[in-house]
């Protein structure tokens, strides 16, 4: 009696191992977030100087690692022979589409990482809401100022573009590209009318010799122009405020921009600024989306200390702005159809 006893218990034992053995491969197999989290958010790191070759080397891993999710491309080439990154980050065909971009002046390249580590969390956790939202992100929008900011004239081997760099000098707080053009003054609309600018090349707010005269500023026109955005949102250095009026766009674009900056700053605790000293627009990527494509959408000016000091605030900037995409999407839930 007492083996048979036994041996029932031995039958029943080795059953609830099946089970639990069974049960802990089902869930596995079903659960996307549990597949991906073993593995996720350790592409990008916030460690060192993150320059154009590491943003190629990340976006290369995360499409490998994503591949449902993450596609990208690449558009015209600088003066400096770089190619600029476009990342599609969700479904290309959804009903939700939002362009981001950061880097259009090239010291303020912190923000580069902050919405590449984005892309990845949003890659790894968000599958839902990538299936209805898709980011176009220009991570990188200026990369040859960027690369003149992190390295000086040593951003090329061009012996012509070494000498026009160190002669304009000012590399560690260069915004423009490598011509000398502030790419944030080279939109067609308001352009010249810039109260702040200088009369030729510089390390800053030159707005060129004509408008869109740049292959960073005719890729950025392309992208509004070629695609039916519902809003942007623009990543600059610094201030932690956000920006949201463009001069002279109209009231239905200024009401959802504020909607917009407003989203935003529930995200971050930035502050929101309503600048109306500026009655006319200035050539910026601002003034061509809201008033010229009627689109809206955000500036959101990260931190108070410029590279290459404050490096550690990167990791501030990505925790207050994670989940801003996401709520800024949710502004157009009434798009989505199940």
């Amino acid at each position: 009696m007492r083996k048979g006893k036994t041996f029932l218990n031995i039958l029943c034992n080795l059953a609830l191992i099946i089970v639990l053995v069974t049960t802990m491969l089902f869930v596995a197999a079903n659960n996307s977030t549990a597949s991906y989290a073993a593995g996720t958010c350790d592409i990008v790191s916030f460690s060192g100087t993150y320059t154009y070759d590491r943003m190629l080397a990340d976006v290369q891993a995360l499409s490998a690692t994503y591949p449902d999710v993450v596609r990208y491309e690449f558009k015209g080439q600088t003066a400096l022979g770089r190619q600029i990154l476009i990342i599609k980050l969700g479904n290309p065909e959804a009903p939700r589409q939002i362009l981001v971009h950061a880097s259009i002046h090239g010291r303020e390249y912190y923000v580069t990482p902050l919405v590449m580590k984005m892309a990845e969390y949003y890659a790894a956790y968000e599958k839902d809401l990538l299936a209805t939202t898709c980011f176009t992100i220009v991570p990188m929008a200026n990369p040859d100022g960027v690369a003149i900011a992190q390295s000086g004239a040593m951003a090329t081997t061009d012996v012509n573009y070494q000498f026009l760099i160190n002669s304009i000098g000012n590399c560690d707080i260069w915004k423009s590209n490598a011509n000398g053009v502030d790419i944030n003054r080279n939109f067609p609309i308001g352009w010249g009318l810039a109260e702040t600018k200088n009369p030729t090349n510089s390390y800053a707010f030159y707005e060129g010799i004509t408008p869109s005269s740049e292959v960073e500023t005719v890729i950025l026109e392309q992208l509004l122009l070629e695609n039916n955005y519902d809003c942007y949102i623009a990543y600059h250095m610094r201030g932690n405020i956000i920006y949201y009026y463009a001069p002279t766009c109209s009231p239905e674009v200024y009401s959802v921009s504020r909607l917009i900056a407003d989203t935003v700053h529930n995200s971050t605790g930035y502050q929101v600024v309503v600048d109306f000293e500026d009655t006319e627009p200035n050539g910026s990527f601002a003034d061509f989306a809201q008033i010229f494509c009627g689109i809206p959408g955000c500036t959101v000016e990260c931190g108070k200390t410029l590279p290459p000091d404050g490096a550690g605030q990167v990791s501030d900037f990505y925790s207050k702005n994670l989940s801003s995409w996401k709520n800024v999407a949710n502004l157009y839930i009434s798009k989505v159809t199940y």
